[in-house]
């Protein structure tokens, strides 16, 4: 499929180059293929208004971007939020509805989830990554991100012809590589993270010896970034891992 590569500069003053397609069957498929390949450096991003992996009649946001970093895994904890603060900045930008988080990566917009973040990575011999995917994908409804507004951010802020999403992911790669950088301070991102966060009071499902059973979310650590609930049976519990958790598609907001 056909596709193009332009290089921008990040705010970080690095070169990030961008791949870009307007369909793509896969762009985290895709960027698994080139980062097992040593010639695609670090900070290369696959770019893709339609992705047939989150449905091909969806026009959005997709994005993949390598990243081969000297984290160890223990650094890495927080590269979740980090990314998908980075991607609700950026959002909000070409929207005037109502942006939230979810948990860890999930974006929500007025209490309906839209799309959000996933990491994944290789560790090498050392016990480092050899390379690290961050996963960006959000679904752009009229409704919300309305054609009208995008296309004047498209004027003001585009000389060429490049499409919204590679407008927004621009944006995003904007917003994420300062956090990146100061990735050991959370402080610079997690408190906007707290901010955003839509969870609290909600019911989720938890996930223990293969049952579930209902909690209320209370907050997210902003060290850590585990969700925080309380539980009948045993109180406050602090969950780290997504998995064993069960998050509504829909939250109620908060007035």
């Amino acid at each position: 499929m056909a596709h193009s590569i332009i290089s921008m500069r990040a705010q970080d003053n690095s070169i990030v180059k961008l791949e870009c397609h307007d369909r793509i069957e896969s762009c985290a498929s895709l960027m698994r293929d080139y980062a097992a390949d040593p010639s695609y450096s670090d900070r290369f991003a696959v770019i893709a208004e339609q992705d047939f992996s989150y449905g091909g009649d969806t026009k959005g946001m997709y994005m993949s971007l390598l990243l081969r970093p000297s984290l160890f895994p223990s650094q890495a904890g927080l590269l979740t939020a980090l990314a998908t603060v980075a991607l609700v900045k950026a959002l909000e930008e070409h929207t005037t509805k109502r942006l939230g988080i979810g948990w860890v990566g999930g974006v929500y917009c007025e209490g309906k989830h839209i799309g959000g973040v996933t990491i994944e990575g290789k560790l090498d011999n050392y016990a480092t990554y050899e390379y690290i995917i961050v996963n960006f994908a959000v679904r752009l409804p009229r409704e919300d991100f309305p054609p009208r507004l995008t296309d004047m951010i498209k004027k003001v802020f585009e000389s060429n012809n490049n499409s919204i999403a590679t407008i927004i992911a621009k944006n995003v790669l904007n917003k994420f590589f300062p956090f990146y950088a100061n990735m050991k301070t959370s402080t610079s991102f997690m408190a906007s993270y707290h901010k955003r966060f839509i969870l609290s009071g909600t019911k989720v499902k938890l996930i223990e010896d293969g049952k579930r059973r209902s909690c209320k979310v209370l907050s997210v650590d902003t060290a850590t970034s585990a969700l925080i609930v309380e539980t009948k049976k045993d109180g406050i519990k602090h969950i780290t891992r997504p998995a064993s958790v069960i998050i509504p598609k829909k939250i109620k907001l908060k007035k």
